[in-house]
């Protein structure tokens, strides 16, 4: 499932992959109109065919690719839902099993919008202003922008009865923080995911604060290829304790690594050695 790590290397995939490049041509799987909400596949095609990327940027989990068109900026928002990724192949290739939609460079390359359960999006930004898109407009503080400020997150932890994990989960808290790296920065912090917000004393915020970056920094660093494969495709677990249930604990190894349920998604930790 992507996170910032994952988005990331898809911001910097795509940076080099569309520097100075135009897109000459847009298709669209047919069947696959709901990742182009609200607008629809033509109209895409429409508002995209003749642009030339100008920039690639990332907030969150969101990508911002800025492009140029007739003289006007426009806009294309990305994300990734839970399998989105973008591919990059040869015309002659054949198209990756879940392409869904697929931008034609002017040099022949084709970038793939893999996304093999359809929650992923593209959507036209008129004017490139990303800022008036709601969703954008609510993040939070990039960690990788912009750190993470402890006094901000002890504030924001202290406004709510929900249990950290769940509020970590919250993108107006801290933009790109999802399921797995809110298990791997509590584990690192030994803070209980159980624990309600405001429990949380100013040195375990503190420590917080840290492991979420640090996990996030070591997500990036061990990403090798362009093409990402996600723990859920089968992909190889890098994770301390994500996806890891009835496993030793890697840190005090006499707790087993338990899973729970918390907002409908998986918690991992080590009842244990987090408090």
């Amino acid at each position: 499932m992507p996170e910032l790590p994952e988005v990331e290397i898809a911001a910097r995939n795509l940076r080099a992959w569309t520097a100075g490049r135009r897109i000459a041509r847009v298709e669209a799987q047919p069947g696959t109109a709901r990742i182009f909400r609200p607008s629809r596949p033509a109209a895409f095609a429409r508002a995209l065919e003749g642009a030339r990327f100008a920039a690639v940027g990332r907030r969150g989990k969101q990508l911002l690719l800025a492009l140029e068109r007739d003289g006007e900026p426009v806009g294309l928002l990305a994300h990734l839902g839970m399998t989105g990724k973008w591919l990059r192949r040869t015309a002659d290739d054949p198209a990756p099993r879940f392409s869904r939609a697929r931008l034609v460079l002017d040099d022949g390359t084709v970038l793939h919008f893999s996304d093999l359960r359809l929650f992923g999006r593209l959507r036209v930004v008129p004017g490139a202003r990303f800022d008036e898109v709601p969703e954008v407009a609510a993040l939070g503080p990039d960690p990788l922008a912009a750190g993470i400020d402890p006094a901000a997150l002890g504030e924001a932890l202290r406004r709510s009865r929900l249990p950290v994990k769940v509020r970590l989960l919250d993108q107006g808290v801290v933009a790109g923080v999802g399921n797995i790296y809110a298990s791997e920065a509590l584990f690192r912090a030994r803070i209980d995911p159980r624990r309600r917000g405001p429990s949380l004393s100013p040195a375990e915020v503190r420590r917080l604060a840290g492991t979420v970056l640090e996990a996030m920094r070591e997500g990036i660093a061990r990403q090798e290829s362009p093409e990402i494969t996600y723990v859920e495709e089968g992909g190889e677990n890098p994770f301390l304790v994500y996806a890891r249930e009835g496993e030793r604990c890697p840190r005090c190894r006499r707790g087993t690594i338990r899973r729970i349920v918390q907002a409908q998604r998986s918690t991992f930790f080590c009842p244990r050695c987090q408090r």
